[in-house]
């Protein structure tokens, strides 16, 4: 039975208020840079790239993380891709811009014919300077972890995305954007199927490096799965609310398979770059069938920061984990009330 709390509405709205973005990073030397960025202050960003080279996981969040923060200083940024010395981080940054402009508009269904074109020019357009930086600095895989994601948003065919993937794990083979992005490409939704995009998320937690967060992989599937299956189900004429009460394939052994993946990663203690985000996947699986004590330890080990993904498949992201958290009298930051 789920903890209701007193006023659930009222902690519910208290809650999303103490939430913030983790699109900016929970590092706070990345937030206080992303803060500088939409502040005018571009040339921050380019120096937080360059420190992290070496690094695949901090890198792409980095580039992510900063795209987002300069989509209202496009101009700065492109201004550096034309006159930096690193003209490499510069062109990364401004393809992972553009990209993160592309897709802040209206998507998927939500999307008019009007939407859909211009997001496909915008796509097309934050493709050029990610291949230019691919050719500058030929081992980074971070532009071609964005490159996945713009043959996602083209509907590239199949064979694109496959060599677009290889070079990704070519370069970083247990890059977690990278595989969420693969696993979202596999899904039938996009062409692919069901057996093979749970394959290819079982056999990125099976090779886990570990202490690596990569097995939460394991529950975007479920997600990508259950929201299609909602969109069947409305689209055959039943109710959102039928349509909500779906589990796909979230009952008995995936169940099981999503709690052994997930103490297995939770009990190698090692910090990673993309904490955050797997404990959102996670918890929002355990929420998802009441399996309320996990549920409320993945989400309080997030802290006062909340992920899209996989919240924004069904819903507005910040209410759906300010729900969540409420229910389970989850406090941002602060453990259970």
């Amino acid at each position: 039975m789920w903890p209701f709390a007193r006023n659930p509405e009222r902690d519910a709205r208290s809650t999303e208020a103490a939430l913030v973005p983790a699109a900016f990073g929970t590092d706070p030397v990345l937030r206080s840079g992303c803060a500088a960025v939409r502040e005018g202050g571009v040339a921050a960003g380019l120096t937080l790239l360059a420190e992290e080279r070496e690094d695949p996981e901090v890198r792409v969040h980095r580039a992510e993380a900063l795209g987002r923060a300069a989509v209202g200083r496009l101009d700065g940024v492109a201004a550096l891709a034309e006159g930096s010395a690193d003209q490499a981080d510069a062109l990364l940054w401004l393809g992972y811009t553009l990209l993160a402009a592309a897709v802040s508009g209206p998507v998927g269904t939500a999307a008019g014919r009007a939407d859909r074109k211009a997001l496909a020019a915008a796509l097309t357009e934050a493709r050029l300077p990610l291949e230019a930086a691919a050719r500058l600095r030929p081992d980074d895989p971070a532009p071609w972890a964005a490159l996945q994601t713009v043959a996602m948003g083209l509907g590239a065919d199949r064979g694109e995305k496959d060599r677009l993937w290889g070079e990704v794990v070519a370069r970083a083979p247990h890059l977690l954007p990278a595989h969420m992005t693969r696993v979202r490409t596999l899904s039938p939704a996009r062409g692919g199927s069901t057996e093979e995009m749970f394959a290819v998320a079982g056999a990125a937690a099976d090779t886990a490096p570990e202490g690596s967060p990569l097995p939460s992989v394991l529950a975007l599937a479920h997600a990508e799965h259950l929201r299609a299956e909602r969109a069947r189900i409305v689209a055959e004429g039943g109710s959102d609310y039928i349509a909500g009460l779906g589990l796909g394939r979230l009952t008995g052994e995936s169940v099981r398979e999503l709690f052994d993946a997930a103490r297995a990663w939770a009990t190698a203690g090692a910090e990673h770059e993309r904490d955050v985000q797997a404990h959102h996947l996670f918890g929002w699986a355990f929420y998802r069938v009441e399996a309320t004590e996990a549920a409320a330890w993945h989400l309080g080990a997030a802290g006062r920061y909340y992920c899209d993904l996989p919240w924004s498949f069904f819903g507005s992201a910040r209410a759906g984990v300010a729900e969540a958290m409420s229910r389970l009298g989850v406090v941002p930051g602060g453990g259970r009330a």
